[in-house]
């Protein structure tokens, strides 16, 4: 169901085969809410509204995966974490770590792309990528570990 107006209803992601609202559709509704209602009130419904998603909605990737829609909800002092549970304050409290986590992945989206592009398309467009941002990432950390064990045992 497309964004009409303030009053449209928010379209989440349910269990099996369904529709609902991407990230532009997100960034439009709150359009609509600040001209009806101000940035203050629009603030307030639309992180309520964004925090009912379900644990895996499809539109929570928008805060990790979308830089376009990052922008937007830093922009506007927007909380798109208040579902995040125990992890919330950490998240929405430091806006540094979503947005190192989402350069991040999209800087290895890109390399991922730009080394493994024919091979991207052949095997899925996005979904494929995000796996190889995972893995770049996780290989990075688990490195950068490696490295730091073998530094400390060398010292001592």
């Amino acid at each position: 169901m497309a964004v009409t107006n303030w009053n449209t209803a928010p379209d989440y992601d349910n269990w099996g085969s369904d529709t609902w609202w991407n990230c532009n559709d997100w960034i439009l509704w709150h359009k609509f809410l600040k001209e009806k209602f101000g940035q203050t009130k629009a603030n307030f419904l639309w992180d309520y509204a964004f925090s009912q998603s379900g644990s895996f909605s499809g539109n929570l990737d928008c805060r990790t995966f979308n830089s376009s829609f990052r922008a937007y909800v830093k922009q506007n002092g927007l909380q798109p974490y208040a579902n995040a549970g125990i992890f919330a304050p950490i998240l929405q409290g430091a806006g540094t770590i979503q947005d190192v986590t989402g350069t991040a992945i999209n800087t290895t989206g890109n390399v991922a792309s730009g080394i493994l592009g024919t091979v991207d398309s052949v095997l899925g467009g996005k979904s494929f990528k995000r796996t190889i941002s995972i893995v770049i990432i996780v290989g990075g950390v688990l490195g950068l570990a490696y490295v730091y064990k073998s530094f400390k045992k060398n010292k001592l």
